[in-house]
């Protein structure tokens, strides 16, 4: 996982129901594998910073509040590749 630092990368939101919201632009600054996000459920997260909304009103806010810059699952990521057809799947 790691061969993802430094890559940008396309991360999907959700709602808390799963459906798409949209949709953000960064890159990966950091790794963390096998973080307990809920009892019993363990995820492989990112670290996304210079985080573009494609609004420059509207900046993303983490739940702490810090802008630019969050944690998300590995799996609502997709590498963006300037030369390749935009593939996603979830």
């Amino acid at each position: 996982m790691y061969h993802l630092i430094g890559k940008q990368v396309r991360v999907h939101l959700y709602s808390r129901e799963g459906i798409t919201v949209g949709s953000i632009t960064g890159r990966v600054a950091d790794i963390a594998e096998g973080v307990e996000v809920a009892d019993g459920m363990k995820k492989d997260l990112v670290f996304v910073v210079d985080i573009d909304t494609g609004d420059p009103e509207s900046p993303y806010k983490n739940s702490a509040g810090m802008e630019g810059e969050s944690w998300f699952a590995i799996q609502d990521i997709e590498v963006i590749e300037e030369d390749g057809p935009r593939l996603f799947s979830n």
